[in-house]
């Protein structure tokens, strides 16, 4: 039960991370890749770095 929940969790953080990264002006694209990577760490990250600087890029 705990894996199967770690995997949802997982899984739905990657979109999450995307729309607070669009929301932070950062890389959205970069970001859900992170999120595939790290999983719930993502979205802890962005809260954790804030806005960013600078407009990113375009994708």
């Amino acid at each position: 039960m705990g894996f199967w929940l770690f995997v949802i969790v997982s899984i739905g953080s990657i979109p999450l991370a995307g729309a607070m990264a669009r929301e932070r002006n950062r890389s959205p694209g970069r970001w859900l890749w992170i999120a595939a990577a790290v999983g719930p760490l993502a979205p802890v990250a962005l809260l954790i770095l804030g806005d960013a600087k600078r407009p990113a890029s375009a994708n």
